[in-house]
Formats: structure tokens, C-alpha cells, sequence
């Protein structure tokens, strides 16, 4: 990796319990100043990076390119779960099927960023002792927004109330974030994820002991729908090269023989975990 380090805008909203106590802590790290604002947003700066303050829901927000111009886009958010568990998660952008409930358009993924990804959720395991109430989990592709052409993550802090309003987790995960832009890491080996339930252990486990990356993860539940434009976005709209397909070797059920075939003509070194 070249040792240019790529511009990334925190994206936050008024509308997210967990974004809201996030900014509070950036707020104590770091001096901002409110360089403008609109009916549709609040953007701050300080010495070493800026926030745009959305006055929406950060998943159907689709102008951010129009307000910053960034090479990565960082959404700190709340994370919702039926389970309402204590979870720190990550995952990256874009509806795998017909449907798009949650912003974005169908059949379309944003780009990715597997360093910053992988950057991240290292960092955040190493303070897992700290986080002990907390599981740490990448999540499945699942939502919007698509259309942004540069590299964007959503980085979120769950499942209730209780969890959103936690100021010390909301400290640790704002610092893990400024850590993980300003200190790059290298990433030579990048895969596309196929398979799984929606939050993976493989995957997660994947980034924490081994030397891959990953352009996020497909779960089973919409392997039907993966084709060859799925996977042509997966691996044009990355940020770096991808070389393999790493798969969960019982997480795509009856598209096993099609999938494996696609990823065959594509060149992708398949790799099962």
C-alpha cells in the first residue's frame, strides 16, 4: 500500500440515538467548527477531519458526494436488532437482491474499503476485554445507501437504547475509528464473502487471524440472486485488487455447483472456510 492516507468523512444523524452520543465524544476529542450548514445538514471541521450531520436517516440519505468530496465515507450509526443484544458490528453497503426496504437501490452494492474494514475490526478486538458485555460481528450486505461511487462503511454500536446512549463504548469505538483512518494497514490479500447467516463468526474471524480482507459478505439468504453483475460490482467497486472468493463451505446451500462455477469463470481463487 502506497503511503498516501485517504481522506475519511464521519457521516452522522440527528435522527440515530447511537450517532448522536458518538458525536458528543468527538466532540471532546477534537475542536470543530461549523463550516456550514442547510435545511439538510450540518457540516463541522476540525484540524484533522470533517463531519457532516445529517438532519435524516443516514440509510436514505443519497447526496453525501454532493455535500464532501472524500475519498471514503464513514456512517457512524445505532444498531437494531430483534435480539436487542449488545453488538458492535461493521459491514459495507448495498442490497444483494430485488428488494431494498432500507434505502438504496435493488441489485446494486456501494464500493468498498476492506483495509479500513479490517483496520477497524482488528482494533476493536484488541480491546475486547474492554467490551466484555459487547460481541463484536461484521454483518451482511443489507442496506442503502448504494449510488455512492467512493468507498463507504457503516460502523454501528446496538441493539437498544441502553447500548445507543453508552458513553464509554461510543469513546472507545469513535477512537478506534480516527485510529484505524490515520494508521493504515496493508492488505495484499482481498476476497469477495459468499454464505453464511447474517452475522458470520467465519467472516469476523477471518479479519482477526488470518491476512485476508474481504469486499463484505453475501449471506445464504440471497445467494440466489448472486450473478455475475453481483459480482463484477463486488469486485470493480473495491478499493483494492481482489484475487479469491472466500466461501462458507455450508452457507450457500443448493447454488453451491452454480455459484462455484461462477467464481471458477471469473478466476477467483476459491478459498472455503
Amino acid at each position: 500500500m502506497n503511503n498516501v492516507i485517504r481522506k475519511s468523512t464521519l457521516i452522522l444523524s440527528k435522527m440515530d440515538k447511537a450517532s448522536m452520543t458518538m458525536l458528543e465524544r468527538l466532540k471532546e476529542i477534537e475542536d470543530f467548527d461549523n463550516i456550514g450548514e442547510s435545511e439538510e445538514y450540518i457540516k463541522l471541521q476540525s484540524e484533522n477531519r470533517t463531519l457532516i450531520v445529517l438532519n435524516e436517516e443516514m440509510i436514505y440519505y443519497n447526496n453525501i458526494e454532493e455535500i464532501e468530496n472524500s475519498d471514503r465515507f464513514v456512517f457512524l450509526s445505532r444498531h437494531v436488532s430483534q435480539s436487542k443484544k449488545p453488538t458492535l458490528t461493521a459491514h459495507f453497503l448495498g442490497n444483494p437482491s430485488n428488494e431494498s426496504p432500507y434505502g438504496g437501490e435493488t441489485m446494486q452494492l456501494a464500493a468498498t474499503c476492506p483495509e479500513l474494514m479490517k483496520n477497524y475490526m482488528m482494533k476493536l478486538n484488541m480491546q475486547k476485554d474492554n467490551l466484555s458485555e459487547y460481541e463484536i460481528s461484521l454483518e451482511a450486505i443489507h442496506h442503502g445507501p448504494t449510488n455512492i461511487s467512493k468507498p463507504c462503511i457503516f460502523i454501528e454500536i446496538g441493539s437498544d437504547l441502553e447500548q445507543w446512549k453508552d458513553e464509554r463504548v461510543a469513546e472507545i469505538v469513535v477512537r478506534t475509528v480516527i485510529n484505524s483512518i490515520e494508521n493504515q494497514i496493508d492488505v495484499n490479500k482481498v476476497g469477495i464473502g459468499l454464505g453464511g447467516p447474517h452475522y458470520s463468526k467465519k467472516f469476523t474471524e477471518l479479519l482477526f487471524n488470518t491476512e485476508y480482507a474481504i469486499t463484505g459478505y453475501i449471506s445464504r439468504h440471497y445467494m440466489n440472486y448472486f450473478n455475475q453483475d453481483i459480482l463484477k460490482q463486488m469486485i470493480e467497486k473495491c478499493e483494492q485488487e481482489v484475487k479469491f472468493a472466500i466461501v462458507d463451505k455450508k452457507g450457500i446451500g443448493k447454488e453451491r455447483k452454480r455459484v462455484l462455477q461462477l467464481l471458477k469463470d471469473n478466476n477467483l481463487e476459491i478459498i472455503f472456510i
